[in-house]
């Protein structure tokens, strides 16, 4: 059966499936019950409080107590009638047994929410004990968990009966509750005496404990002037105490902002836990009215309370909790302008509820939640990030001139995004990231300079948080990216100065060697300028596709005139086809081949004939320099510039070099495809 109360009255109505279920299927007034020797007891609503505690006087107390000694035993000895029908009408009688146990599904959500409450507040409690078992906190708070369960299982037991508890056994579940009650205010004091900073010397942190003990005693030997004062009174010095505490605490923090992290934390916590009870279960009962929800689901606050103080013990995520708190506030903030515009849309302008919570909705989300990011700069300390500014710098640094410049720039770009109080080298086996409880914020090694560990930031005012971690991660691969992006540069400076000084190798040394054999005047004057062309076209990385007859002719003359000179005899074989168009890779490379092979030849062979043959075939071109000179060993030029140009020209084009040594002469052979370079 579930009973309840509605002002004057008593309503009964038959569980679900239960025994009397088709005999009092709607809730029903319940005028009276009849026992078994035939007395009649008219139900009160008093006899279906939650919480004794709530009555007038400890008179009312005890014949509170002693009905439900009455109720209890009737129900225990036998059926008994429950006399249905509202006051003053001729009512019906049902008949009903008590069961010696009452079923676990019969069990109303309220009770398992209490357990629930008690046996997580005391998981929570023995989590900060393991994590930090040497300490006075987690002791302390340990105890306090002890305290949610000692009054919520009691809670649990008489606050959900159907009618009726055995008076002795519900004045002990409310003593046991009371106690818990007053362990847990008086524990959260004590805590608050020693953490984060101690407040007070010795043992004097356990004043709160043994005062709150006494009190308890006279409460339960009936010597206060009623509940008020014996149960009640106990509660709200023990909250004023708290919080008066955690205000001495945040003074005391001064400049420390681990300290005032979790004083801010704890001040939530309570706020927001202390709240969810006073208002909808306390303040009701202090007018006389029922509460808007039931004292079970009330003590959901508390563990909120617990929990938040539980991470702030523990130390969880220290550099995380501000954020998390403005975020609790700024939502719960937005929820309380939602209910009250929505209050005040339905009395003063007589809207419907629903657009009413509609258009509050609208406002709430047009108006309160773009503040989201103003509110957080003015209450985190959080600046606005101008990326593009900080990839700018990120560059400059890269490009800095030297080691030391590198490691100066990167400390100031640090200095002036966090504003730490210092920065120290870091071990380099260090982890990245935020450490110490949002102390320092380690950044890793780059550029050269080492691994650097930033201390308290904005000047020792807050903590580092994962925003901060994640900005230094950005700003590092900003870094990064430049810097790997200055050695690509030095990468192309250095190739491209290989490259010129390479050109200028195997193209104009030739060319001028030619111009200062050649006797005609006419003919060294057009070398030397062509020389000259070919310096700019090499300078400025450019080139012209050729002909390959006219670029072959060309060649052929320039090395006759040079051979000539030197007394040497110059034999010239082409086989190609008259169309061939080379395109400029071709031609600086055919060019640079040809000359560094012959000019190879006459300058360290000593030899008497040197032939040049280039063929077309189906791999492109073959072209062919041989000598019968005195021939060399490779090792004997591993070294030089020579044959390692050829080579690279050869791989760009995605052709093959072949150097045939022996005792009489050299062979060189160069094939390369037409197409030019490979992909």
């Amino acid at each position: 059966m579930r009973f309840s109360a509605d002002g004057a009255a008593v309503s009964v109505q038959a569980v679900p499936n239960g025994p009397a279920a088709r005999a009092v299927e709607a809730p029903t007034p319940l005028q009276a019950v009849r026992l078994a020797n035939g007395e009649v007891l008219k139900l009160e609503p008093g006899d279906l409080v939650e919480e004794p505690d709530t009555l007038a006087s400890y008179a009312d107390m005890r014949r509170f107590f002693a009905r439900q000694i009455v109720l209890a035993s009737a129900l225990r000895k036998g059926p008994v009638e429950l006399v249905l029908g509202a006051p003053g009408a001729e009512g019906r009688n049902v008949q009903v047994t008590a069961q010696p146990r009452r079923p676990l599904g019969d069990l109303p959500a309220a009770f398992w929410v209490q357990l629930a409450v008690g046996a997580v507040s005391f998981l929570i409690g023995a989590w900060v004990l393991r994590a930090r078992p040497d300490a006075l906190a987690p002791r302390l708070f340990a105890l306090a968990s002890f305290g949610i369960l000692g009054f919520t299982f009691p809670a649990a037991l008489y606050s959900t009966r159907e009618l009726a508890l055995d008076g002795p056994l519900f004045a002990a579940a409310s003593a046991a509750n009371h106690f818990g009650a007053l362990l847990f205010g008086a524990t959260m004091t004590a805590l608050l005496l020693v953490y984060p900073r101690r407040l007070v010397p010795g043992r004097w942190f356990a004043a709160p404990l043994v005062i709150f003990g006494l009190w308890w005693v006279a409460d339960t030997l009936r010597l206060p002037g009623g509940p008020a004062w014996g149960a009640n009174l106990p509660t709200l010095i023990e909250m004023i105490a708290i919080l008066v505490c955690a205000g001495v605490q945040y003074w005391r923090a001064g400049e420390d902002p681990a300290a005032r992290t979790i004083l801010r934390w704890f001040g939530l916590a309570i706020a927001v836990g202390a709240g969810g009870f006073v208002f909808p279960v306390v303040t009701p009962h202090m007018r006389g009215e029922r509460g808007v929800v039931s004292q079970g689901y009330g003590f959901l606050s508390f563990l909120i309370i617990h929990l938040g103080i539980a991470i702030g013990v523990a130390r969880y995520r220290l550099f995380e909790l501000d954020r998390w708190a403005f975020r609790i506030l700024f939502y719960m903030i937005g929820a309380g302008l939602l209910l009250a515009l929505d209050a005040l849309l339905i009395s003063a302008v007589s809207l419907a509820r629903v657009p009413a919570f509609g258009l509050s909705l609208a406002l709430i989300a047009v108006l309160y939640l773009p503040l989201r990011d103003h509110a957080a700069r003015w209450v985190l300390g959080r600046r606005e990030i101008d990326r593009a500014r900080l990839a700018k710098d990120a560059i400059a640094i890269a490009l800095s001139p030297g080691p030391e410049a590198f490691e100066a720039n990167w400390r100031n770009l640090l200095d002036e995004v966090f504003e730490p109080l210092e920065i120290v080298p870091a071990a380099p086996s260090t982890p990245t990231g935020v450490a110490h409880e949002g102390r320092a914020l380690v950044v890793p090694a780059l550029g050269g300079a080492p691994a650097l560990r930033l201390e308290h930031p904005r000047r020792g005012r807050r903590l580092f948080n994962s925003g901060d971690g994640r900005l230094a991660d950005e700003i590092c691969a900003m870094l990064a990216n430049a810097i790997d992006g200055r050695r690509a540069y030095e990468r192309g400076v250095a190739e491209e100065r290989r490259r010129i000084a390479r050109d200028m190798h195997d193209n104009i040394g030739v060319q001028l060697m030619s111009a200062l054999h050649t006797e005609e005047l006419l003919r060294k004057d057009r070398l030397v300028r062509d020389a000259l062309a070919d310096l700019r076209d090499i300078i400025n990385a450019v080139g012209a596709e050729a002909a390959l007859p006219d670029l072959l002719a060309d060649l052929r003359l320039e090395f006759a005139e040079l051979l000539a000179a030197r007394g040497i005899a110059f034999d010239w074989r082409v086989l190609e086809p008259d169309h061939i168009q080379l395109a400029a890779p071709g031609v600086q490379t055919l060019r640079a081949i040809l000359r560094e092979a012959v000019s190879n030849a006459f300058r360290h062979g000593e030899p008497s004939r040197i032939a040049v043959q280039i063929v077309t075939n189906a791999a492109g071109l073959l072209v062919e320099v041989s000598d019968d000179g005195r021939g060399f060993e490779l090792v004997e030029v591993a070294g030089g510039n020579g044959l390692s140009n050829m080579r690279q020209r050869m791989a760009a084009l995605g052709g093959r070099l072949t150097i045939l040594p022996s005792e009489r002469g050299v062979r060189v052979q160069a094939q390369f495809p037409l197409a030019g370079p490979r992909p």
